[in-house]
């Protein structure tokens, strides 16, 4: 029995998060790469608001400023990757997306650990939330639409049952 495509309370939530979150990482990797100066000055003013004892807030500070603006921007397509990859399966409901999505995320994790590195890699935690994002929206692949192309067996049928006789007696 063929499931029909609906969208699920579950998937809504999903994919309103990941969209949201997408948006405003690739907001600020943007800003970061066009204006390394907004990032010191907004990383100042974090300093002087005193949210982070002194010496913690100048090694955010120092690592934030140590990326390449080549690599927020790398940061910046997988977040649309995985904006992308949401979208298809909350909006479309195509199962395509789950594909986007997951490569993203296996993106996200090479990014972080084998580009940028250092400090900024996914540690123990991210890895384990991005499985769980992955594992939350692989269950509810059975309620998307199939990807494109998957059904060729109504292509290589033949239509007119006299067809199927000339095939039999040729075979």
């Amino acid at each position: 029995m063929e499931n029909k495509p609906q969208r699920t309370p579950i998937l809504w939530i999903l994919g309103i998060i990941t969209m949201v979150d997408a948006v405003f990482s690739a907001i600020a990797y943007i800003c970061w790469a066009i204006s390394p100066d907004y990032m010191l000055k907004s990383m100042e003013m974090i300093k002087e608001m005193n949210l982070f004892p002194a010496d913690q807030a100048e090694q955010i500070l120092n690592l934030y400023t140590s990326i390449a603006s080549w690599q927020y921007l790398m940061l910046t397509v997988i977040e649309a990757m995985l904006f992308t990859g949401a979208f298809l399966m909350l909006v479309k409901l195509n199962k395509a997306g789950f594909h986007v999505y997951t490569i993203g995320k296996i993106l996200e994790f090479c990014v972080l650990n084998f580009v940028i590195g250092g400090m900024v890699a996914m540690g123990v935690n991210g890895i384990i939330t991005s499985v769980l994002w992955v594992l939350m929206y692989a269950t509810q692949l059975r309620f998307m639409n199939p990807s494109d192309n998957q059904d060729d067996n109504n292509i290589q049928q033949p239509i007119n049952p006299e067809d199927n006789d000339n095939l039999q007696s040729h075979e």
